[in-house]
């Protein structure tokens, strides 16, 4: 992807710098805002990615999904968390009797106000991205998968510690897991 990002900047570049009756401070303007255009779009097709990976790896983009501890949808929220977002009338009781309460869209919409709540909620922990904690890779993308996938405290305890507190949800799968296999997202 960065590849095909450096390949479109330097082809525009060009073609910009070579244009004859354009002033250079305009031809630089032009190329900043094709830069900042560029880069936009690049983070925004790395979100989405990612987005879906994690969809994935949640519940195969099933939208309609439940598994074994109570979790649904693609992101496989637990209500708790819903709650604490402001989905209060969204129960997994009323998923499964209605899955239209908490259609893909609205789905899509607590994930990205979840990732928000968690950011907001790591913010102090910004510092360690690019830190190694037992061969691990601290990234944003995988900050934001592993309070997915234990909630920002579990991540945390897990940075704050060392990686000697490595929580696992009841599935079996730890914020360390997570971390690692969520960290290859360039993310802003």
């Amino acid at each position: 992807m960065r590849k095909i990002f450096l390949t479109l900047l330097l082809i525009i570049f060009s073609r910009i710098c070579s244009a004859p009756n354009i002033d250079f401070r305009l031809r630089l303007l032009t190329i900043r805002s094709l830069s900042e255009v560029i880069t936009e779009k690049y983070h925004e097709a790395e979100l989405t990615r990612f987005i879906n990976d994690l969809g994935f790896r949640e519940s195969r983009n099933n939208w309609l999904s439940v598994n074994q501890i109570g979790c649904f949808g693609e992101w496989q929220f637990h209500e708790a968390t819903l709650k604490y977002l402001g989905y209060r009338k969204i129960t997994l009781k009323e998923f499964q009797e209605n899955p239209n309460i908490f259609p893909p869209e609205l789905q899509l919409k607590a994930l990205k106000t979840l990732i928000k709540v968690n950011l907001s909620l790591l913010m102090d922990y910004e510092h360690m991205i690019g830190d190694s904690i037992h061969g691990v890779r601290i990234t944003k993308s995988g900050m934001i998968a592993a309070s997915h996938l234990g909630g920002a405290g579990s991540l945390q305890k897990f940075l704050d510690s060392k990686g000697l507190i490595d929580r696992k949800d009841v599935l079996g799968t730890s914020i360390s897991d997570y971390l690692k296999k969520f960290s290859y997202y360039d993310l802003r």
